[in-house]
């Protein structure tokens, strides 16, 4: 079983294995997996722009013409050396072009992008049980490895950054892993002329740019129950976010107000207090915003609409097709909940 996660995929990705046949990377982080695939063209390919150094395919071009992929294994680099085949997925492979990639007579190699894939995928169980084959699952990334992740550039970069600076930060970068790098990266880079510790106050000034507004805008919008402009803000957020990551941040800040509802219940606080006192903090311009859902909904009711988030992610992944449009109407239905 040849299946590489975490820090052997991180091992891997640095210093392939010429040998390999055929590379698998899927999931739910689509930054991660965009990021890792270009990694290993980069390696592999020396003239991206030669098509016989490098081809790309997708679904779509494999539905109109179902041969072109075995046209494309069969055929070669004029340099002589190995061509990759760079096929992007929306949706699985049917069994006899699996077995057409997992040909052992291919000197070709196959580097594979996908979304979610079940583990009855046969793509999937291919590339899991054959020693010629990766497979590289890619999830979104948690808070602890997130915070890893900065560490390590801070350390990098001999830098220093408070602990309230951290945490706003991470809670500001969703589940994207290239634009959690690119994130860090502009923060990190605003600040290396500056000899002092980077604040709360620097990151909050750097990282409030379009695309968390406009996400944000879109949580609100669904919280404070404003359900006739949901669809107009969710067209808006879909130029810089995929569904799937759209309804995992809804899910965590869904997550977020339960907490500090059972702060406020606890502590017989304010909501005001509660938003004021919370960490990881909110950006002030949010504090009204996030104090009125606090008094809109009821624990039962977030509780409620986590069950659905949880059932819309799972129908994005089965019916990614229509994924925008299920979700559009999972947001608005959650927002029109009884609170």
């Amino acid at each position: 079983m040849v299946i590489l996660r975490n820090k052997q995929a991180e091992n891997f990705i640095q210093n392939p294995n010429d040998d390999t046949q055929g590379i698998l990377i899927y999931g739910q982080d689509l930054g991660l997996i965009t990021h890792r695939a270009r990694l290993l063209i980069n390696y592999f390919v020396a003239d991206k722009t030669d098509p016989f150094q490098l081809s790309k395919l997708n679904s779509d071009i494999l539905k109109e013409d179902p041969d072109l992929l075995i046209n494309e294994l069969d055929t070669y680099s004029l340099m002589g050396t190995r061509k990759v085949i760079h096929l992007r997925l929306s949706q699985d492979l049917k069994k006899d072009q699996v077995e057409c990639i997992m040909n052992e007579d291919n000197s070709n190699l196959v580097i594979i992008t996908a979304n979610e894939m079940k583990p009855t995928s046969i793509l999937r169980k291919g590339f899991e049980t054959n020693k010629n084959y990766i497979s590289i699952p890619c999830y979104s990334s948690s808070s602890m490895d997130i915070m890893s992740l900065l560490n390590e550039k801070l350390i990098e970069k001999d830098m220093q950054m408070d602990r309230e600076a951290k945490e706003l930060l991470i809670y500001s970068l969703g589940d994207n892993y290239e634009n959690t790098l690119s994130e860090i990266d502009k923060v990190l880079t605003m600040n290396m002329s500056s000899t002092s510790t980077i604040t709360k106050k620097d990151v909050e000034n750097i990282v409030v740019n379009s695309s968390n507004i406009i996400i944000t805008d879109l949580v609100d919008l669904i919280f404070e129950k404003k359900t006739r402009d949901i669809s107009l803000s969710y067209y808006k957020t879909l130029d810089q976010f995929q569904p799937p990551q759209i309804l995992q941040i809804v899910s965590n800040h869904t997550i977020k107000l339960l907490d500090m509802i059972a702060i406020k219940e606890k502590e017989s606080a304010s909501a005001k207090q509660v938003v004021e006192t919370y960490k990881p903090s909110f950006f002030f311009k949010r504090h009204n915003s996030i104090q009125k859902q606090l008094n809109i909904w009821s624990g039962q009711a977030l509780l409620e609409i986590l069950e659905i988030l949880s059932k819309t992610i799972m129908d994005t992944r089965s019916y990614s097709e229509i994924s925008k449009e299920i979700t559009e109407r999972s947001l608005i239905k959650i927002s029109s909940i009884k609170s």
